[in-house]
């Protein structure tokens, strides 16, 4: 009901000058959404960072996932699923101003990049134009690492839910069979976790897209 009564509400116009919504039906809106060079450009950026932070999660998600379901003791089990959820509990917006001293100029990333000699990379991909800047915490690289772990635990537990229902006994037949670890992967395990899969991407992509305080606060 929101989602259509927000749809509907954006065929309508607000008036300049008292900032309310005139009911009458128009495409101003969209006209001017589309019509704005500038506009266009924060659609683009906004989707790759989306599309990104989706894959990104997606490919951490996984082999955490499957050790999860398929690898992983009851006791361990409980303590990954503990561990993945506990950052839930945090308030949203301590964690991002924690992510933002921690990408700082002197923070403790770059320290612990300065420690193995690693500050000519990240000195490089900072002075990559568009996603560099001054600093991770003003860059859009540092915007993808905060994007990544706020929304890792919604890619993991749809896929640790969906990799914990494929049968053992398809394992064991694909082997039995002759595939290798690669062919069973590709054509047992990922078809049947694709589900989960989904559920995961459209949570991390659609919480990328609509947020507004991750990018205001780093980046």
């Amino acid at each position: 009901g929101s989602l259509f009564a927000l749809l509907v509400q954006s065929f309508y116009a607000i008036d300049e000058f008292t900032a309310r919504i005139v009911p009458v039906f128009t495409l101003a809106t969209y006209r001017q959404l589309f019509s704005h060079p500038a506009n266009l450009d924060i659609i683009l950026r906004t989707l790759a960072m989306a599309l990104a932070v989706t894959a990104a999660a997606a490919v951490i998600a996984f082999p955490v996932a499957n050790y999860m379901a398929r690898y992983a003791t009851p006791r361990m089990k409980a303590v990954f699923y503990v561990g993945v959820m506990l950052p839930m509990w945090t308030s949203y917006l301590v964690k991002v101003y924690a992510w933002r001293l921690v990408l700082a100029k002197q923070g403790i990333f770059s320290w612990f990049l300065d420690v193995f000699g690693l500050t000519p990379v990240l000195d490089g991909a900072l002075a990559t134009p568009v996603i560099g800047g001054p600093s991770l915490a003003s860059s859009y690289i540092g915007m993808f690492i905060v994007f990544v772990y706020m929304w890792l635990p919604f890619m993991i537990l749809p896929l640790a839910a969906a990799l914990e229902r494929v049968p053992a006994s398809l394992l064991q037949a694909s082997a039995d069979l002759g595939a290798r670890p690669g062919q069973t992967f590709r054509n047992v395990v990922l078809p049947l976790a694709l589900p989960g899969l989904a559920a995961g991407s459209v949570f991390t992509f659609s919480l990328t897209l609509g947020d507004y305080i991750i990018p205001s606060v780093v980046g």
